[in-house]
């Protein structure tokens, strides 16, 4: 077995924190003590290995992808690959989208991130169990069904319209590195950039072509969340339902209405109580696709993508992903409006 650790250097706030995680990869005793810099920059090539594992620095969004592809490649395909996403669920989409076809691959998230919404799904207290690397090392492997649109595939969720803006305007923020103490500020990023999006006529009155399993539900929509998983933006549980085994895709619409009922709605969609109001529609699906006339775009695990059309499905078990032994996907259905013995 071979290990491969992905870390996103801007999920650590300091040089510090960045060389703890690499001391905390070294006391697995997986790595050598060597440590390779490159020439002309002190972190972001940096290169850790042994003939049994690596230590990969990403230096931008997606730049992970090729390197885990690489490696991987680099690997015959008999051995099993551990791969290891070290920062947020923005790593943890380029190491997935790395290693999706190799079916000798496996994924876990070592969260270090703003919302690590993944690992969420494990249950609100799971962040610390899979930040112990020597027992997330030795831990088992599941399948886990991955949201697949066009070439990319995501682990936790898809968003057209008013929350998947919001999501690439504050990301667009968030992601300036010469910023870094911006980060301080997510909540109140995240705020504006909401207020941003509701302000677009075209985002909350946009008109969508939808088919869902075949099913005609085509409208005008203010947001379409798409989920594999319940919880999303770091405290959120958009999605009570949804579970990433269970080989299907939760969906909510919210119907176009006034600015005023949509900021009205989006707290009960994002604590998942969308079945308290009739402005949202919820299905459950296999595959789904979405165009428009306008041009639309897609947020999926907090990358964005532009086009006209979407064809969204979902793969069952297209992912294994070990995890802490004793840790399963929680039940989030409790927080469901239907589910609340009191509001």
């Amino acid at each position: 077995m071979k290990h491969f650790f992905v870390i996103n250097p801007h999920s650590f706030k300091s040089k510090d924190g960045l060389s703890k995680i690499i001391s905390d990869i070294k006391s697995t005793n997986l790595v050598s003590i060597e440590y390779i810099m490159s020439d002309n920059d002190n972190t972001r090539n940096s290169e850790l290995r042994t003939p049994n594992s690596k230590i990969y620095i990403s230096r931008h969004p997606r730049d992970a992808f090729a390197a885990v592809r690489r490696y991987l490649l680099s690997i015959p395909s008999t051995e099993t690959v551990r791969i290891y996403a070290i920062g947020g669920d923005g790593i943890l989409f380029d190491c997935l989208n790395g290693m999706i076809k190799f079916p000798n691959a496996e994924l876990t998230s070592v969260p270090y991130g703003n919302a690590n919404d993944f690992v969420r799904s494990f249950g609100e207290e799971a962040a610390p169990f899979f930040r112990d690397l020597k027992k997330l090392s030795v831990s088992p492997a599941q399948p886990v069904d991955v949201i697949n649109c066009g070439s990319n595939f995501a682990l936790n969720e898809a968003n057209v319209g008013v929350v998947g803006k919001t999501l690439i305007i504050a990301n667009s923020i968030l992601r300036d590195t010469k910023r870094k103490w911006l980060g301080r500020f997510t909540p109140q990023i995240y705020s504006l950039a909401a207020i941003r999006a509701i302000m677009k006529s075209d985002v909350v009155k946009q008109s969508y072509k939808v088919l869902i399993d075949d099913e005609d539900f085509s409208g005008n929509y203010a947001d379409i969340h798409i989920a594999n998983t319940a919880t999303d933006g770091g405290a959120y549980v958009p999605s009570p339902y949804a579970k990433p085994n269970d080989g299907v895709l939760d969906v909510v619409f919210m119907k176009t209405s006034s600015r005023l009922e949509v900021v009205s709605s989006i707290n009960d969609r994002n604590k998942g109580k969308f079945e308290k109001r009739p402005i949202f529609i919820y299905k459950k699906c296999k595959s789904l696709s979405i165009t428009s006339d306008s041009p639309l775009s897609i947020q999926m695990d907090g990358e964005a993508f532009y086009a006209n059309e979407f064809n969204i499905n979902i793969v069952p078990g297209g992912v294994k992903i070990f995890a802490p032994e004793g840790l399963s996907f929680a039940d989030y259905s409790y927080r469901g409006y239907k589910n609340m013995s009191s509001l």
